[in-house]
């Protein structure tokens, strides 16, 4: 057996395994995920996986005849499926459409237009649709680590604060490891045996790296994908030391509003309660129901502007003021989250309340 034989032996062990691994997490977040919106982004990024694998796959063409053509739109969406998963992963409360769809519509239009229609016919749009298309492809990318590791301070679940580095290592390098490949080295070196293995090993090992974390977290609350504050646990601890943990933080928050603080961390209400940031978060999670510092700081401080504006008397406070106030550093944090919570702005909400009384 020649040393390409052997290549071509090993890439076809990891190729066909990684494909098996990506059908069988689709099929699971079919079947185990509540949310349907994860469920459905899970599925289609895992079935990508497979797309992907046959799709570069030179030998598995002529296998799956006609079929290509379902299995190349999985292959041709497949990092859209992928930046959408992992904002729902790690962004609570996210609406998808209409901005993030409309990004992913745009992001396909173009890489159609690239590879199927401009690519290699001199035509003067080919350039600038090319460097486009790649920095939206880096882009989303770009995108996903930072949406993965900007929330993590104020992330309130230990098991997604550890995963958001796993992610990270095993997403970006293998989305950065695919795009630097198909982006700048030629796509005649591509077919090599050396390159294939690289590539189907890269998969295997992204693959079996989600589907440990998705068959184990399942159960998770981040992993269901849950955008919503969960329903505040009534009963209070049995332990008496996380009891009066518990009553300190309640007190600090409700008596001597500290939510009021402007840039309030995490770090900061630990630091005034006396406790370790870990023993903080869990408090917070397990008994008030929050999955992120930033929605358990919103909670008081939209109540509390929704009383502002609600008052007559304060008619004539800007809105920026009230913001401000409240401990937000600009207007629009404050705008987004008081929607979120109400479904209209706060000038939409004054108008509406000072017009009922």
């Amino acid at each position: 057996m020649t040393d390409a034989q052997s290549l071509d032996l090993i890439d076809a062990f990891f190729r066909f395994s990684a494909i098996s691994i990506f059908g069988v997490l689709g099929v699971i977040f079919l079947r185990d995920f509540k949310n349907r919106q994860v469920a459905w982004l899970g599925a289609w990024a895992s079935y990508s996986g497979s797309a992907y694998l046959i799709c570069t796959g030179p030998m598995l063409h002529a296998f799956f005849g006609n079929s290509m053509l379902l299995i190349e739109t999985f292959c041709h969406t497949g990092q859209i499926a992928i930046w959408l998963f992992s904002l729902t992963q790690f962004k609570d409360r996210l609406k998808l459409w209409p901005t993030y769809a409309v990004i992913g519509l745009v992001y396909y239009l173009l890489g159609r237009l690239d590879y199927d229609l401009l690519r290699g016919t001199g035509s003067v749009f080919e350039m600038p649709v090319y460097i486009v298309y790649s920095m939206m492809r880096f882009g989303l990318i770009v995108h996903m680590v930072y949406v993965a590791w900007a929330g993590r301070d104020e992330d309130l679940l230990e098991a997604r604060r550890t995963f958001r580095l796993v992610y990270i290592v095993a997403i970006t390098l293998t989305s950065l490891m695919i795009t630097v490949a198909e982006t700048f080295i030629d796509e005649s070196l591509r077919v090599g045996a050396p390159v294939l293995l690289f590539q189907s090993v890269g998969m295997w090992l992204l693959a079996a790296t989600l589907s440990w974390y998705g068959i184990n977290l399942r159960s998770v609350a981040f992993i269901t994908g849950r955008s919503d504050r969960a329903p505040a646990n009534n009963a209070m601890p049995e332990d008496p030391n996380e009891r009066h943990d518990l009553e300190t933080i309640e007190r600090l928050i409700t008596h001597d509003k500290l939510y009021l603080r402007s840039g309030l961390t995490i770090a900061e209400l630990a630091g005034e309660a006396g406790l370790p940031e870990h023993r903080l978060r869990r408090l917070i999670n397990a008994h008030l129901g929050y999955r992120n510092f930033a929605d358990f700081l919103n909670h008081y401080r939209i109540s509390a502007a929704q009383e502002c504006l609600s008052r007559i008397e304060d008619r004539n406070i800007p809105i920026l003021t009230v913001a401000m106030d409240l401990g937000y550093g600009s207007l629009g944090p404050f705008n987004r989250a008081f929607k979120d919570r109400t479904g209209l702005t706060p000038t939409e909400y004054r108008r509406k309340q000072l017009a009922d009384s």
